[in-house]
C-alpha cells in the first residue's frame, strides 16, 4: 500500500493529457492531420504546463490559441504539420534528455541508475553521463531523416519510403538500448547483469520518485 500514493500522483498528472493524445490518434486515424495536430499539441502543452510558470503558461495557451486559427486558414499546411509529429516526437525525446545536462543538473540516466539498487552511481557516473549524451544525440540525427522521409526529401524519393524509414531507425534504437545493456554488464560486472527489465524498474522508480 505504501505505493499507492506515489502511483497515485503519476497518474494524477498523466491523465489530464490522455483524453487530448486518445482524440490526437483518433482524428489521426480518420485522416483528420489538422485536429490531429493540435490535440498532440494540446496533450504535449498540457503535461509541459504543470512544470511552468504562468507566464510560460500563457505563451503555450496563446500557441495553442494560433495553432487553432492555422487549423481553420490553413488545412493544407496543418496536414503537413500532422505528417511531422514523429518528428517533434524525436525533438521532444532528445530535449527531455539534454535538458538534463545543464550545469547543476542530474543526468537523466544517471538519475535512473540512482534508483537502480544493485548499482553505485559513483562508479558510473560518467558513464551515464555519457550514455545521457549519447541518447540525446542519437534523437537528434534521426530528427532530420524522419523529416525528409515523411516529406519525401532526397535521399528519400517518396513518402512511401516513410514507413521503411521509421522501422529501420525504431530497430537501430532498440539495437542500441540492448546492446548498451550489454557494454554495461562487461563494464561494470560487480553490478551484475544489466537487463532490460532491471532498467525499466529503475526507470519506474524513478519517475515515481521525481512525482512524489
Amino acid at each position: 500500500m505504501a505505493s499507492a500514493g506515489p502511483w497515485g500522483r503519476l497518474l494524477r498528472h498523466v491523465a489530464p493529457a490522455l483524453p487530448l493524445a486518445g482524440g490526437a490518434l483518433a482524428m489521426r486515424l480518420l485522416d483528420r492531420p489538422g485536429p490531429a495536430a493540435l490535440l498532440a499539441a494540446g496533450a504535449v502543452a498540457l503535461s509541459l504546463g504543470r512544470r511552468l510558470g504562468l507566464g510560460a503558461r500563457l505563451a503555450l495557451a496563446a500557441a495553442l490559441g494560433a495553432l487553432a486559427l492555422a487549423c481553420a486558414a490553413w488545412p493544407e499546411r496543418m496536414a503537413l504539420l500532422a505528417r511531422l509529429l514523429p518528428v517533434a516526437g524525436d525533438l521532444l525525446l532528445a530535449a527531455h534528455f539534454g535538458a538534463t545536462l545543464r550545469p547543476g543538473r542530474e543526468p537523466l540516466i544517471s538519475r535512473y541508475t540512482r534508483h537502480d539498487a544493485g548499482s553505485r552511481l559513483a562508479e558510473c557516473a560518467g558513464y551515464t553521463r555519457g550514455l545521457t549524451w549519447l541518447w540525446t544525440l542519437l534523437f537528434l540525427a534521426v530528427a532530420p531523416l524522419h523529416a525528409a522521409a515523411l516529406l519525401g526529401l532526397p535521399p528519400f524519393p517518396a513518402p512511401v519510403a516513410a514507413p521503411l524509414v521509421l522501422g529501420l531507425t525504431a530497430a537501430v534504437m532498440l539495437a542500441f538500448f540492448l546492446g548498451e545493456h550489454v557494454i554495461r554488464t562487461l563494464r561494470f560486472p560487480q553490478f551484475g547483469i544489466a537487463t532490460p527489465a532491471r532498467t525499466l524498474r529503475a526507470v519506474l522508480a524513478a519517475t515515481l520518485a521525481h512525482h512524489a
